[in-house]
């Protein structure tokens, strides 16, 4: 390890063989759960929309469909 210094890395095992650590010394323990605190969860395939969190919370357009007087209407030109 350099001291002074500042790296990025992109995987976790890129950080393990630079830091060094060996597995069962308390330093080594600690890093691998702090890097396994930043595993992301796989996202389901088709996550199920609330429409009623969607209308409450909701910023975009389809939370506020309803309210908009001209959302079902048709300009002729």
């Amino acid at each position: 390890m350099i001291k002074e210094s500042s790296r990025a890395f992109t995987e976790h095992k890129a950080i393990l063989k630079f830091m060094k650590w060996p597995k069962g010394t308390p330093t080594g323990d600690a890093l691998r759960e702090w890097l396994a605190a930043f595993e992301k969860e796989k996202p389901t395939a088709n996550p199920e929309l609330d429409v009623a969190k969607i209308k409450a919370e909701g910023f975009g357009p389809e939370a506020h469909d309803d309210e908009d007087p001209t959302a079902n209407t048709k300009m002729i030109t």
